[in-house]
């Protein structure tokens, strides 16, 4: 899961730029976005569920938040580096992404073969020291019994870490769900008397040594009532092998309504990574579209890009060329706008954004599960 957000990143870093810099100019623009101005602002609404002060303890802390001596793989660590590189060196990078997806792949014939958590942890709860910078088992009771809970606090925004002295703002539990053979863990985030849940999701996983399979379904609230709550439904699918990975995911808030479909498919030839996207975007009285390919040099991180944006099914502008200096045009001619252009560069970045923040809630289940 945790390569998602990079992915997108290191497809629409560069392009997404070039739109600052580059329309074709003539004199007809046969499609245009309905309201530009709205459909930027609503896809920069796709985060907000994400405001409540307990999520955002949450994200800071995830990290930290695991049993003692969590299994912690060398491809995590290759898929992070991959994932922080600034938007132009992404590009070089997607041959290392190839190979990091093939040393996950063994990873998940591992889950769910025994129990998420040693039965000594069961109900134990976990709290922060601020000595430590990091959470230790305060009690062996109160937590659920098949599983852990972690306290969250109040952060500092300079440090990023729990102010002092601690304020408890809630709490997190990690819970054991799996069978069959499949493993499979749920973490709800709440408030400190548990009455709201912010974050509701649950991440599966299984596979052999040849394929594997994910999949992360859930919630996520700012907890407010009436016009004021924003609540995100979120599920993402990820199967794959050895050589390619097809990753598929929806984002639908509730207010505004507005929904994020992707489909995104990695092909690592062992000289060239392509990477196939369709993405769509929709809200009330207008439907955007966004499909096509990049392909990538392993040695170098050349290549060549070719997407077409659709609104209402007929196109409405094209990125084609090299990744480095993609040219926008739109057909027959004609200049973007400059509010058309914002709206197309949220449009590149909004699913990067929201997989950013959704990729930073999955760290726990990342750690524990091993990948």
């Amino acid at each position: 899961m945790s390569f998602r957000s990079h992915v997108w990143g290191a497809a629409f870093g560069v392009a997404g730029l070039a739109l600052f810099l580059s329309a074709c100019s003539s004199s007809t623009a046969p499609v245009s976005l309905s309201d530009p101005v709205a459909t930027a602002a609503q896809l920069a609404a796709l985060d907000s569920a994400f405001a409540a002060p307990v999520v955002a303890s949450f994200q800071s802390l995830g990290s930290s938040i695991h049993p003692p001596a969590p299994v912690v793989h060398a491809a995590v660590g290759a898929l992070r580096t991959v994932r922080s590189q600034a938007a132009p060196q992404r590009y070089a990078m997607l041959a290392t992404q190839g190979r990091t997806l093939q040393q996950v792949v063994p990873i998940f014939a591992s889950l769910g073969a025994t129990s998420i958590f040693p039965d000594t942890l069961l109900g134990a709860v976990f709290s922060w020291d601020p000595s430590t910078h990091s959470y230790f088992r305060s009690s062996k009771t109160g937590g659920p019994p098949n599983g852990i809970r972690f306290l969250l606090y109040a952060i500092n925004p300079l440090t990023d870490e729990p102010s002092t002295p601690l304020t408890q703002v809630g709490y997190v539990d990690l819970l054991d769900q799996s069978s069959g053979g499949t493993a499979s863990l749920e973490i709800q985030v709440k408030n400190t008397d548990g009455s709201i849940t912010y974050l509701d999701y649950t991440f599966t996983g299984s596979g052999t040594s040849a394929s594997f399979m994910a999949t992360v379904t859930g919630t996520i609230t700012n907890g407010l009532a009436g016009s004021a709550n924003k609540t995100l439904t979120f599920s993402l699918s990820i199967t794959g092998n050895t050589s390619s990975v097809t990753l598929t995911s929806t984002y639908t808030l509730n207010n505004p309504a507005v929904t994020v479909q992707e489909t995104v498919t990695i092909l690592d030839d062992g000289t060239t990574t392509t990477l196939t996207i369709n993405f769509t975007f929709t809200r009330t009285g207008e439907t955007i579209q966004l499909s096509g390919t990049l392909s990538a040099s392993d040695a170098t991180g050349d290549g060549t890009i070719n997407l077409t944006f659709k609104v209402n099914g007929s196109t409405f502008a094209t990125i084609t060329g090299s990744i480095s200096n993609p040219v926008i045009a739109r057909p027959g001619g004609g200049q973007l706008t400059a509010d058309e252009l914002n709206a197309l560069i949220h449009v590149l970045v909004a699913s990067e954004d929201v997989g950013a923040r959704i990729s930073d809630l999955f760290q726990p289940a990342e750690q524990i599960l091993g990948f």
